[in-house]
C-alpha cells in the first residue's frame, strides 16, 4: 500500500463555480485530476484531502462531487477546508456514504484512522494564526477550537499508534506564519512526535514558493492541487 496527499480540490459538478477564474490551468481541472490519479493511485493505496474538496454549499449538493471521488482508485481520507460549507456532523456525513453506497470514503474530525500498519493519520481544518496581517479579532475564537481538536485529535492517534508507525497530521490551513515562524501548533505536533504535516490552502506564486521543509523535528509537505499539477503525491 502507497500513501498519497492532495488537497483543494474544488469540485462543483452540482454548481456553477468554474474555477478557470482563477487561472487558466483550472480549466477543466478535474478531468486532469481523474487522469493523473488513475495513472498514479492503485486500488490498494490510500489517499489524504486535505480540505476544499468541494464549492457545495448543502449536503445533496456535494453527491456528485463525492461519487466522482468514490470512483477513483483507493480510499480516501477527507478532511474539511474553510470552502467545505455543506460539511455536517460525523454521523451524516457516515450516513450519507450508506445512502449513496460509498464505501471508499472516511473522514477526519477529532479522531485518528490507522491506514496501515505503517502510518497513523489525524488532523483537522486549521485556521489563520495569531501574528497573521489578516488576523482578526473574530478569528482568535476559531483559531483555539481548531487548536483543541487538532489536540483531540493527536490525543486519539497517540494512543493507537504502535511502535515504529508514523503519524501523519493533515490541516487545511498551515500550521505555521507565512515567514516559516512556528506557533502552538507547531509545538503540539511536536510533543506528540508527529513525522509530517501535509497541508493545502496555499495557491499561485506563494504555493510555488513552498516544498517540502524541516520545522524542528516536524518535516511539512504542501499538497495543494494546482501547486502538484493536479497529480496526488506519494508520501
Amino acid at each position: 500500500m502507497a500513501l498519497f496527499a492532495i488537497a483543494d480540490l474544488h469540485l462543483g459538478f452540482n454548481v456553477d463555480k468554474p474555477m478557470h477564474v482563477f487561472g487558466q490551468h483550472w480549466l477543466h481541472h478535474e478531468k486532469l485530476l481523474e487522469e493523473n490519479w488513475r495513472s498514479t493511485v492503485g486500488d490498494a493505496d490510500t489517499v489524504l484531502i486535505p480540505g476544499d474538496i468541494s464549492w457545495a454549499m448543502r449536503l445533496h449538493e456535494v453527491v456528485a462531487d463525492l461519487r466522482f471521488i468514490e470512483n477513483l482508485p483507493g480510499r480516501k481520507i477527507l478532511l474539511r477546508g474553510n470552502h467545505d460549507y455543506w460539511w455536517p456532523s460525523l454521523s451524516k456525513l457516515q450516513g450519507l456514504c450508506e445512502d449513496n453506497q460509498f464505501f471508499s470514503l472516511r473522514f477526519l474530525k477529532n479522531n485518528g484512522l490507522e491506514v496501515s500498519p505503517d502510518y497513523i493519520i489525524c488532523g483537522t481544518r486549521g485556521w489563520l494564526l495569531p501574528g497573521d496581517s489578516e488576523f482578526r479579532q473574530d478569528d482568535q475564537k476559531i483559531y483555539k477550537r481548531e487548536l483543541g481538536r487538532l489536540e483531540l485529535s493527536l490525543q486519539a492517534a497517540d494512543k493507537m499508534r504502535k511502535q515504529d508507525q508514523q503519524m501523519i497530521v493533515c490541516l487545511h490551513f498551515p500550521p505555521f506564519l507565512r515567514d516559516r515562524q512556528p506557533g502552538e501548533m507547531t509545538a503540539l505536533m511536536e510533543k506528540f512526535n508527529v513525522d509530517l504535516c501535509v497541508f493545502g490552502h496555499i495557491h499561485g506564486e506563494q504555493g510555488a514558493a513552498v516544498n517540502r521543509f524541516l520545522l524542528g523535528s516536524v518535516e511539512y509537505q504542501l499538497v495543494a492541487a494546482d501547486a502538484l499539477g493536479f497529480k496526488p503525491l506519494r508520501l
